[in-house]
């Protein structure tokens, strides 16, 4: 196909760059017209009309399947991002009315700190429209996935355009009716007999959750972790285990502490028997010049939920 090149380079049409980025997310010309609520031919027009402006192709074209090329690829990372910042610029202008925000946590965060919380947040401020994203998986926060995510960092590497929520360490915890059901758990050996709960996860430098291995290297006096310690992929989810009263969590405290404060778990052994951790919890957002006024709303109400300072 001859490509016809425009004499001097120009800002593409914004309709032809919405048209691509629509067809891009859904890699279907069909479904970006029915998402834009367009005929198969105007999509197909916006999208080789960009591809004449900028004298390049974008798609693999095959029949009627269509798929983006590495050209394609590329700009589509660029267009998303160029338009959800574009969408935060006329947000921003707009008069504020009910606007909706996007929030992401980890499971064990939104159900075992967040949840608690959330009706004084909502009290704070009604007329936002909270959408609740609660999953293991990071969001693209420069692409409008998320306006406000609580992530689990490094300490020494924190991410840009963030403050610490939630101080985080690691200790053997359990159930009132499981301590009084096993008043002998005076020693490591003794926790070694238990059923033991844990959620271990480490990063590619080896840094993260802790798990029983570790509290048993650095406090087992010579004893090992047992076989037949019982295993989730949520912190979440260890931590109900144990308030049922099903076993011993090697546990966060930064999660389990309301569990801690209402009684519903109780520390095994004292403080210096805990493990530190080399990750925290932190609030992130976007760039702040491109955040809304409804975002720093919300990073300082939750700041202000955990007791810290306001970031803006």
């Amino acid at each position: 196909m001859k490509l016809k090149l425009n004499a001097q380079p120009r800002l593409p049409s914004l309709k032809a760059l919405h048209t691509f980025e629509v067809a891009a997310r859904c890699a279907s010309f069909t479904e970006a017209a029915e998402e834009l609520n367009v005929t198969l031919g105007a999509v197909s027009r916006q999208i080789r009309h960009l591809e004449n402006e900028l004298g390049v192709e974008l798609f693999h074209r095959k029949g009627n399947a269509v798929a983006l090329n590495e050209t394609g690829k590329r700009l589509a990372i660029d267009v998303t991002r160029a338009l959800t910042l574009l969408q935060k610029a006329s947000d921003r202008v707009r008069p504020e009315q009910q606007q909706t925000l996007k929030l992401t946590c980890t499971l064990g965060i939104a159900s075992h700190w967040l949840a608690v919380r959330l009706p004084a947040l909502r009290r704070a401020d009604p007329d936002v429209s909270l959408v609740l994203d609660a999953n293991e998986s990071l969001r693209d926060m420069a692409n409008g996935e998320a306006d406000i995510a609580i992530r689990y960092s490094p300490t020494r590497t924190p991410p840009p355009h963030s403050r610490e929520l939630l101080a985080d360490a690691f200790a053997p915890l359990a159930s009132p009716a499981f301590l009084a059901a096993h008043p002998k758990l005076a020693t490591p050996a003794d926790v070694a007999q238990s059923q033991l709960i844990h959620s271990p996860w480490k990063d590619a430098q080896g840094l993260g959750i802790a798990n029983w291995q570790d509290w048993f290297m650095a406090f087992g006096e010579g004893i090992t972790a047992p076989r037949g310690i019982l295993t989730f992929n949520s912190v979440g989810h260890a931590l109900q285990e144990a308030i049922e009263g099903n076993g011993i969590v090697l546990g966060s405290l930064a999660v389990a502490q309301d569990a801690l404060a209402t009684g519903k778990l109780v520390r095994v052994f004292d403080e210096d028997r805990q493990l530190p951790a080399a990750y925290q919890y932190r609030l992130c957002w976007a760039d702040s010049a491109f955040v809304s006024a409804t975002t720093r709303r919300w990073v300082n109400l939750l700041l202000q939920a955990a007791g810290k300072s306001p970031a803006f």
